[in-house]
């Protein structure tokens, strides 16, 4: 029970402390480069947590090898993609100067890595979450959480590009602000949401575990 606790109490805070390093992101222009690596630096460590715990009964998984597998990719994949970024084409007054072929090209790169990335980061989470409600390691119903919180996240990913190209066509800057909330705002869910369901879990056990050591 101790481990479990201690677990649930790291990685819940780690979450709650990706908030808001995320929200400092949102709040504050020029702050992303400086913060970003930490961001994913500290979600990567909260969900490698998860998925290992410091025990087997402590494990969101209870380290069922595809669960512990899924979890590492979905703590991991955002560090690589920053690692990437060097490497990619930036779509600039450089690369347009450089001629309409070179600026095609590296629209052509970036656009397969967002779809890429988008769908190794729905696919893994899908996969995650359905591992961590199958293993019943988390009461229920919060066991279905990472769930609930990935559907929220893609419906409003999918709403917020409708509005960006809504904004576009139309130059209508409020649709823009509307997705840029959504997007806010389903960041939140997945990281301080989360992190608070595995804070207030981990206040159970505590109490879990006083009951019974008060009962003998």
């Amino acid at each position: 029970m101790r481990k479990q606790r201690l677990t649930w109490t790291i990685g819940g805070v780690g979450l709650v402390l990706c908030g808001v390093i995320g929200m400092l992101q949102y709040s504050v222009f020029g702050i992303a480069q400086v913060t970003g690596i930490g961001l994913d630096a500290v979600f990567a460590g909260s969900v490698l947590l998860f998925a290992i715990g410091l025990s087997t009964q402590s494990s969101v998984v209870a380290r069922r090898p595809l669960g512990v597998a899924a979890l590492a990719v979905v703590a991991l994949w955002p560090l690589l993609i920053r690692a990437m970024e060097p490497l990619l084409p930036a779509m600039d007054a450089e690369t347009f100067e450089a001629g309409l072929s070179a600026y095609r090209g590296a629209e052509s790169v970036l656009t397969a890595v967002f779809y890429v990335n988008l769908l190794v980061t729905v696919a893994a989470s899908l996969l995650a979450s359905v591992q961590i409600a199958r293993a019943k390691v988390v009461p229920a119903p919060w066991n279905w959480a990472p769930l609930w919180a990935l559907i929220t996240w893609s419906v409003a990913t999918v709403v917020q590009q409708l509005l960006y190209a809504e904004s576009a066509s139309t130059g209508v800057q409020g649709y823009a602000e509307v997705a840029f909330l959504l997007d806010a705002l389903a960041f939140l869910l997945r990281t301080v949401g989360l992190g608070t369901v595995a804070l207030v879990l981990s206040a159970r056990v505590r109490s879990d575990t006083v009951d019974v050591y008060r009962s003998r």
